[in-house]
């Protein structure tokens, strides 16, 4: 696993790699989506929703250190959120609030951004299929 204890990381993405936030999975959630990165690094996320906003989110990752700074951000990032604005979650924010990543690292915020965006998109899924049972 990549260490992030080295000058190439910002002291928030050291923070989040080590003691990353929001780790695991959720026993109860609305949203759930599963993504391998051409990386190999596998990163899942859970979001709770509630009156259309992120109730709670969580993560987990089989990737480096720059996954779990990613995975953690992304979680925190949207949590008090509305849906609409967790899906709108890029690569760049993610980026933005770890004061950056070294550019061989920047794709683990894609992946967290992208893991992020499928799981709204799952509970909007699970919300419509559940519209049309009723």
């Amino acid at each position: 696993m990549e260490c992030v204890d080295d000058e190439e990381y910002s002291p928030a993405a050291r923070d989040h790699a080590q003691n990353p936030r929001n780790y695991g999975a959720l026993e109860e959630y609305s949203g759930h989506a599963r993504i391998t990165g051409p990386c190999g690094d596998t990163m899942e996320f859970w979001l709770a929703v509630q009156d259309g906003r992120v109730k709670r989110a969580s993560f987990v990752t089989d990737g480096c250190g720059p996954s779990l700074a990613s995975g953690s951000m992304a979680s925190c990032l949207v949590e008090g959120r509305s849906l609409e604005e967790a899906a709108g979650l890029e690569k760049k924010n993610v980026l933005d609030a770890l004061g950056g990543l070294p550019g061989e690292s920047e794709h683990c915020a894609l992946l967290a951004a992208s893991t992020l965006k499928a799981a709204c998109g799952d509970f909007l899924r699970r919300q419509s299929r559940a519209s049309e049972g009723q």
